[in-house]
């Protein structure tokens, strides 16, 4: 089961709609259709605009014009060859402003052999809802310092429900003494989801929901490796690196590091001496090998000055993921930041994770949208960068699909 509050009870299963990323750099948008022939979503368009500075960070509007305009053209561009209007949207709210945590509750029920009716569920979920709301707070007074921004939930999923230990889809009308239920929540502050109503208002679109991209990656891991069921999602975002421990298949815990994609560029920009958009010309030549020999060594050995900050606090961010004992070794990588070489690198050292008890020798794999059920038809959502555009669409699957 899933729960997406935004998501009106009277909505029809529209044939197009559209995902929209917000982050420090640019907007993105890309327009999906339903084509009831096919089994994937077709990508029929995608456009982007590059926002001003400090417009946005870490995906949380902070210049509310700018980011409307640049959201209107990246809109514009992304249905320039799409007829008909497209009026419903999935919006990213931001890896880094989500809090997403897995809560378990396994209870006794009085009478066993009596069926479980939609009366216990309901009391079952909110009294899971209130746990997880408790433990968001927690987390979120001990990340930010503030104990009076109210968290709102904008997705819940079922990771695991068990009766008597055994494994079911759902528990109404099936009875049993011992139940068992394990139950993702993902909480984003209340003033980041005004901002985004309020702009998917001016744009005079209806959300369909407002996703988490650390969710609908764990997703995609289900889909395509369903035998991993613990590992670890490493968002390498414009401005921050986002962690994410999973087990059994479920968020159990999300931290964030204020250094991301834009930390490799600005350190190329410093120490060459060039501008921002130069920098950031440079880096995709450098991933892409196309630059001299002697402008690779010089990027690279920028970007190996990066790479020792950016794991200094990698090693810190494990260190204060203090409810995990032993840490998978399977790490999934994804984000603007995963084209980087030397960051795949840095995550196989040993010397960052000498503290850290990982269970084995770390794995680590690139998330692609080769993988997700799409079908990309503009030959542009490719990069790692539109990853969080594509994979919102799993949200839609999850919505319509049931």
């Amino acid at each position: 089961m899933i729960t997406l509050p935004f998501l009106q009870k009277s909505t029809k299963r529209p044939s197009k709609f559209l995902t929209l990323s917000i982050n420090s750099e640019d907007v993105k948008c890309a327009v999906f259709y339903d084509d009831p022939a096919e089994a994937k979503l077709k990508i029929l368009g995608a456009g982007r605009q590059i926002l001003s500075k400090d417009s946005s960070r870490a995906g949380i509007i902070v210049d509310k014009d700018d980011v409307e305009g640049a959201a209107e053209e990246a809109i514009r561009r992304a249905l320039e060859n799409t007829e008909g209007d497209v009026p419903h949207l999935i919006i990213a709210a931001g890896n880094a402003t989500v809090l997403g945590i897995t809560t378990t509750v396994r209870y006794r029920r009085k009478e066993p052999h009596t069926a479980i009716n939609d009366k216990e569920v309901t009391r079952l979920y909110e009294r899971i809802s209130e746990a997880a709301y408790i433990e968001a707070q927690n987390e979120y007074l001990s990340t930010t310092g503030n104990a009076d921004e109210n968290l709102e939930i904008i997705t819940t999923s079922d990771v695991s429900l068990k009766i008597d230990g055994h494994s079911v889809k759902g528990l109404e009308g099936n009875a049993g003494l011992v139940i068992e239920a394990a139950v993702y929540h993902a909480f984003c502050p209340e003033y980041h989801i005004k901002a985004l109503q309020a702009l998917a208002k001016k744009l005079g679109l209806s959300i369909l929901a407002v996703g988490s991209g650390m969710y609908c990656a764990a997703q995609w891991v289900k889909k395509i490796t369903p035998e991993i069921t613990d590992y670890i999602l490493v968002d390498v975002a414009e401005d921050t690196t986002n962690v994410s421990i999973v087990f059994g298949g479920g968020i159990v815990a999300t931290k964030f590091l204020s250094l991301g994609h834009r930390h490799f560029v600005e350190q190329i920009a410093e120490r060459m001496g060039v501008t921002m958009e130069e920098a950031g010309k440079l880096l995709k030549s450098y991933i892409s090998e196309v630059l001299s020999d002697p402008e690779m060594e010089v990027v690279g050995g920028c970007i190996k000055e990066a790479i020792k900050i950016w794991v200094m606090g990698i090693e810190i961010l494990f260190g204060e993921f203090t409810g995990v004992k032993t840490f998978p070794s399977k790490i999934f990588l994804l984000g603007a930041g995963a084209e980087i070489p030397e960051v795949v690198k840095a995550l196989m050292t040993d010397s960052w994770a000498k503290n850290i008890p990982f269970r084995e020798t770390r794995e680590v794999s690139l998330m692609e949208i080769e993988g997700l059920p799409v079908t990309d038809a503009t030959g542009v959502v490719k990069s790692k960068d539109w990853f969080s555009n594509a994979v919102l669409s799993i949200i839609y699957k999850e919505i319509f699909d049931k």
